[in-house]
């Protein structure tokens, strides 16, 4: 018996599969990243500039510019200007020659004599609020009143020309001149640093920074927080993430928030600069020129490591109920750099102004007080960078981990402990 051996049939051969990418691959995943990113920071900019809360703190913040430049004005006009009460020709000689004598001092004061016709009409005027102060001479010595304070401008000045007056006669009296009665008394100033702006500019001009920081990390961070965790809550995370891988969804949130940031703050600067010159301060805007730019610089760099603090504690929360919890660590630190940054003063300063997140108004601060050599800021923005890297990699982290747990709430730990 025969066996038939058949031929087995023929088989198509199958090309083995590759896992490797090619460059042209790789270059267009790149593009298509580049690419989405863009969109989703265009996108956050739309978003916020439609918004109401954003538009809202914005023109609060303008208001509240404008409105110390107004102060600056109002106090300006009305604290060198006073009234003074008199009863006697002899006051009002006095009252005029302590204006004239804060004019020689380079002092703007301006003081207006009312001519009353009794002592008691001069209390009565004072009492009622028609004099800041008044002038009487009574038991052989002059007396200035005031109601429920004294006025330190009266004070100053009138209580100078009653003793020129006084030292004048006693001179007299006494058979010599004013000029050799006074020899030796005059009291020279002279500035060591004259150079360096004046250390109350500098606090100033730090606080006021600080504070727009604060107020700019505050209100961008929540409001992107919350835009995070909306979109987790309602899902549309899930159908975003089919189409834009995360770390671009995260990248676009955070150079979106930041150049809003950045946008606020060169728009208050602007206002503010714009203040100075109209109130006639051009020498206090020349003062903080120099430190401006790099307010600026280290401001951007804050907003956009804080704006993916942020996002990570928006990430993992699950409800917008959640956000306030989330977010309180990011907050706290936020407002530690600010309360920090406008206090220390002398080495802690300088320390604080190379450490990550504090150097972002500590060493502005330090330049604008001429107390840095060129290289210190230079330094600062490079640790301040190579921070901003660590802590966006391990924000993306957390963020990329948390965000599509849509059913629990997390803690930064639990999100780093996570596989991806």
């Amino acid at each position: 018996m025969s066996t038939v051996t058949s031929a087995p049939a023929h088989q198509p051969e199958t090309a083995p599969t590759s896992t490797s990418t090619s460059p042209a691959d790789n270059s267009q995943a790149r593009k298509a990243t580049t690419a989405s990113w863009r969109i989703v920071a265009a996108r956050e900019i739309t978003v916020k500039l439609t918004n109401r809360g954003f538009l809202l703190s914005t023109l609060v913040t303008l208001a509240l510019i404008v409105g110390a430049i107004g102060l600056q004005l109002y106090l300006a006009d009305s604290m060198g200007k006073i009234t003074v009460a008199v009863a006697d020709k002899q006051a009002g000689q006095l009252a005029r020659q302590g204006e004239e004598l804060a004019l020689q001092s380079e002092q703007d004061v301006k003081i207006t004599v009312r001519q009353e016709t009794s002592a008691e009409k001069v209390r009565e005027t004072v009492r009622t609020g028609g004099a800041e102060a008044g002038l009487l001479y009574e038991n052989g010595r002059w007396t200035l009143l005031g109601d429920t304070g004294q006025n330190d401008i009266a004070a100053t000045w009138i209580g100078a020309a009653v003793q020129h007056t006084a030292l004048t006669e006693n001179a007299q009296a006494a058979g010599t001149s004013m000029e050799d009665l006074s020899h030796g008394a005059a009291l020279h100033h002279t500035l060591l640093s004259a150079d360096k702006t004046p250390e109350g500019t500098v606090r100033m001009t730090t606080y006021f920074f600080g504070f727009l920081f604060y107020l700019a990390a505050v209100l961008l961070g929540a409001a992107l927080a919350t835009s995070v965790v909306e979109e987790k809550q309602n899902r549309i995370v899930e159908l975003i993430a089919s189409s834009v891988p995360l770390r671009a969804l995260l990248v676009g949130k955070i150079v979106g928030s930041t150049l809003l940031a950045l946008a606020q703050m060169t728009l208050f600067c602007l206002v503010g600069a714009a203040g100075l010159l109209f109130t006639g301060n051009e020498d206090l805007l020349g003062d903080i020129s120099p430190g401006l730019g790099w307010f600026l610089v280290f401001y951007v760099l804050g907003i956009a490591v804080l704006a993916c603090l942020f996002a990570a504690a928006g990430a993992l929360a699950t409800r917008s109920e959640d956000v306030q919890s989330t977010t309180t660590p990011v907050n706290a630190i936020t407002a530690l750099v600010f309360i920090v940054g406008v206090t220390v003063s002398g080495s802690m300063r300088e320390i604080l102004s190379f450490i990550p997140l504090t150097s972002t108004v500590t060493m502005p601060a330090r330049v604008l007080a001429g107390e840095t050599e060129w290289w210190e800021p230079a330094v600062a923005v490079a640790l301040s960078i190579a921070a901003a890297a660590v802590i966006v990699t391990m924000s993306a982290r957390v963020y990329r981990r948390a965000l599509l747990q849509t059913d629990r709430k997390l803690s930064f730990r639990q999100a780093m402990k996570m596989a991806d």
